[in-house]
């Protein structure tokens, strides 16, 4: 088991060295200014969060807050995925502001 997560874990990792993690969502203006808050946010620029190597793989996705009142308030759903740790950002779609994070263990 334990060669199997060791060699699962090596062939991740070796994603991190491919480049840009953010090619994927060029495509889309709203998912790459709501990764440049999350870059901004943890004191990176958008280049450097792209290609840190720490960093395994962005993901980007709509999303939505629904307040108890039962507004919907559109965000866009970033993650970035480390080997030991991923970590959520919410991102608001109206002033590009983080309504909330969190960072969690992957194991």
């Amino acid at each position: 088991m334990r060669i199997l997560l060791a060699t699962l874990t090596l062939l991740a990792s070796s994603a991190a060295f491919a480049g840009n993690l953010c090619t994927k969502w060029e495509h889309s203006d709203r998912y790459t200014a709501a990764i440049k808050v999350v870059a901004a946010q943890e004191d990176f620029s958008y280049d450097e969060l792209c290609t840190f190597a720490r960093i395994l793989d962005i993901e980007a996705q709509p999303s939505r807050v629904i307040t108890p009142k039962g507004d919907v308030i559109p965000h866009v759903r970033i993650q970035l995925h480390m080997a030991y740790e991923s970590c959520l950002y919410m991102v608001r779609d109206a002033d590009k502001v983080i309504t909330s994070q969190r960072c969690y263990s992957g194991w």
